[in-house]
């Protein structure tokens, strides 16, 4: 029986319980604890602990909870059946030829449901209010709109605010890229940084290489403009695979590299930095450019991945594309883009479309930035994204099918489930609405079948013991829809 008191995560610090659940968490995953062996008496371990016995007693009904545990009357708790077993992350893709995908109808099904409150978020990769600062940025529109009200409500042309600039250069550093505040641009959102960048280096009837899976807005994007889509091999550990994309670019006419060293959506793949060398080595070699999107990489769990692509630059050919939607709020619409050679290309295609994002946000944000709050806030997102994701990760894993295989991110809030391959997840997802939860299936991450029994879950959401049953129901309905040959 799942208690919506007892939750793993909440979006507030953890509980000194919390904390006792975690550590015995630990030690079962790594087999300190075997299945069906019995773990220390709530008595003893309050001793070894130094706790009291409601702390053990609290932590042990939680990781019950959580399918680690379970209870058997007047002998204690033992770990459950399953809880040792490794998380095994999907297969490498396979890639395809150069394609146009129509997904209209999946995204627009997964996308109309994300502002029905009823509706559990599993689906778009929106992070809950609960994690953003709010109140903090409330502050600093207001601040902004009474002290600077003539600038506030007023255009401001491309390249944007300069001081939000200079903020964002020296956050740059943090990877290692130097950059000047005139090297950025200010965007609408990362999309409209990926588009402009796009509009102003491809032509319709051009190729471009992508992980497989992809974002499914990026694929929409180049569907749009015209583009070719050729879909490399990817790992959902270690990102697309440098021998596969050299075989496509020795064999197609390839314009342009998209990709994400962290933290890819929907794999949450990290390329690590002797791949992302290798992997500007080749679009250097074969003179093509490199779209980079990095909008989760400051949410990576450990912070041991301090390079991107951008950091090995040296002739101007990799556009590095982000923004603040996934961290601080995606109502604002603030990113970016250093888009190196194609500089005041990209100037120019902005001005002559949307001028700049909001003034009222830029200022807002840049005072945000100004006021040191930012690297405390991301420090207490990042712990929360890991332990959401951990906790869904043991959900899935209790209550789904046998055979699932979960992605195992280093940062960000989603993960990238493969069913069985006979799971009919379009059933599953109409299922799922009218059971009132949201979720993305796979189809809209690929021009090819390759990912039709595949999801991806959004855990940027508060966990507690309605999410908690909604991951069970899912399981449920990708087990009622399961084709049995």
């Amino acid at each position: 029986m799942i208690r919506p008191h007892h939750t793993f995560i909440r979006f507030s610090m953890s509980t000194l319980y919390q904390k006792v659940a975690k550590d015995i968490a630990q030690d079962i995953e790594q087999g300190v604890y075997l299945t069906g062996q019995k773990v220390p008496s709530v008595r003893s371990l309050s001793k070894v602990k130094a706790v009291s016995i409601s702390t053990i007693t609290q932590a042990y009904a939680l990781l019950e909870d959580q399918g680690y545990l379970s209870a058997k009357p007047q002998s204690g708790y033992y770990v459950k059946d399953g809880a040792n077993d490794p998380v095994m992350p999907p297969p490498i893709s396979k890639g395809s030829e150069p394609e146009v995908v129509k997904k209209n109808d999946i995204i627009s099904m997964m996308l109309n449901a994300v502002h029905q409150d009823s509706l559990i978020n599993f689906g778009a990769a929106i992070a809950h209010e609960s994690l953003m600062p709010q109140h903090a940025l409330q502050t600093h529109i207001n601040k902004v709109s009474r002290f600077h009200s003539k600038q506030v409500f007023n255009y401001l042309f491309s390249p944007g605010l300069e001081s939000l600039r200079r903020q964002i250069a020296t956050r740059m550093r943090n990877v290692g890229v130097k950059c000047h505040p005139d090297d950025i641009i200010i965007t609408h959102g990362c999309s409209e940084a990926l588009n402009l960048c796009l509009r102003t280096t491809t032509q319709p009837g051009d190729i471009i290489a992508v992980e497989s899976p992809c974002y499914y807005g990026f694929l929409q994007l180049a569907g749009l403009l015209g583009l070719k889509v050729i879909e490399i091999p990817t790992d959902a550990q270690k990102g697309i695979s440098i021998d596969a994309l050299t075989l496509a670019l020795k064999q197609w006419p390839i314009r342009l590299i998209a990709v994400s060293a962290r933290y890819s959506n929907p794999t949450g793949a990290a390329i690590d930095s002797r791949k992302q060398k290798q992997l500007f080595d080749l679009a250097q070699k074969y003179d093509v450019k490199i779209l980079e999107d990095d909008i989760y990489g400051e949410l990576g769990f450990d912070q041991s991945l301090n390079t991107v692509i951008k950091t090995f630059d040296t002739d101007g050919r990799v556009m590095h594309c982000s923004s603040f939607s996934k961290t601080l709020s995606p109502g604002l619409r603030v990113g970016w883009c250093i888009s190196g050679e194609h500089h005041d290309d990209i100037i120019q295609e902005q001005t002559y479309s949307s001028f700049s994002p909001s003034s009222l946000s830029q200022y807002a944000l840049s005072s945000y930035l100004e006021s040191g709050h930012y690297d405390k806030h991301l420090r207490k997102t990042r712990a929360l994204c890991k332990q959401n994701v951990d906790a869904i990760t043991q959900l899935v894993k209790q209550f789904f099918p046998a055979g699932t295989r979960i992605s195992q991110p280093r940062g960000g809030f989603i993960i990238w489930l493969a069913l069985p391959e006979k799971t009919d997840v379009m059933a599953m997802q109409r299922s799922a609405l009218k059971e009132g939860i949201n979720m993305a299936p796979g189809a809209m991450f690929s021009n090819t079948g390759e990912f039709d029994h595949y999801i991806r879950l959004n855990c940027a959401i508060p966990i507690d013991g309605q999410v908690n049953q909604a991951v069970k129901t899912l399981g449920r309905v990708a087990s009622e829809n399961l084709i049995l040959a």
